[in-house]
């Protein structure tokens, strides 16, 4: 018989709120700062998110000899540049159509609430604060609050742990691959969310969810999906 969940981990952009990032003007500043350093241009890709361009750099960076000390100090310019751009989206941020219905829905069943999310704590509880939702959530785990990132476990882990909840007692709810990952590695249950993303984006992992919604079908039917978990 399978567990009644106790607990929903969102995902923030896309999913939440209208995040309205500059996310290829973000990914090409870290391109140019991990040029500038000696990636080879054929080393980097537009279609890879900025964590995958940094992973294969510090590879890159241990081949060339260069030392720890100095990777970091890259990764961190890269990091700044990116904090900057969120920041400005950060104070841009909207609210998913109709998805403060949904919130105020598992509010009342008294559901607990969190995030999961590659932003900085900082820029996400902004976001939050900006669109007017941010005291729907017991726990959010930004990038800078935990060493690997969805979809490795631990993400989903320190949440749990936090929360007081099992994997089994947990909805995810997210519009990427990464969201749904993370559900599958820690078997937790989740719900797919089919919102407008670039097409380089890749999706596969969204016929493994439990269900997949349109964007354009909540609350109503986000609702009563996640009703079938209650």
């Amino acid at each position: 018989m399978k567990k009644k969940i106790k607990a929903v981990i969102w995902d923030l952009d896309g999913t939440l709120i209208d995040f309205k990032i500059n996310s290829i003007g973000a990914r090409r500043k870290a391109i140019k700062i991990l040029r500038n350093h000696g990636i080879p241009k054929n080393e980097l890709s537009i279609q890879k998110s900025i964590l995958e361009n940094v992973k294969n750099s510090q590879i890159l960076f241990t081949e060339y000899g260069i030392p720890s000390e100095e990777t970091q100090r890259i990764i961190a310019e890269i990091n700044n540049a990116v904090i900057a751009v969120e920041r400005q989206a950060a104070l841009k941020a909207t609210l998913t159509k109709g998805i403060g219905a949904v919130l105020e829905f598992l509010k009342k069943s008294k559901i607990k609430q969190a995030i999961f999310t590659y932003n900085t704590h900082a820029n996400a509880v902004l976001s939050l604060e900006t669109a007017g939702i941010v005291s729907y959530f017991e726990i959010i785990v930004g990038r800078d609050d935990i060493r690997n990132l969805k979809p490795h476990p631990d993400h989903v882990k320190k949440i749990c742990e936090l929360l007081g909840v099992e994997f089994d007692e947990v909805l995810i709810i997210g519009d990427t691959n990464t969201d749904i990952e993370a559900a599958l590695n820690v078997g937790s249950y989740s719900i797919a969310l089919n919102t407008n993303i670039p097409k380089f984006i890749k999706r596969d992992a969204f016929q493994k969810a439990n269900e997949i919604i349109d964007v354009k079908t909540i609350p109503n039917a986000l609702i009563k999906a996640i009703q079938e978990f209650m």
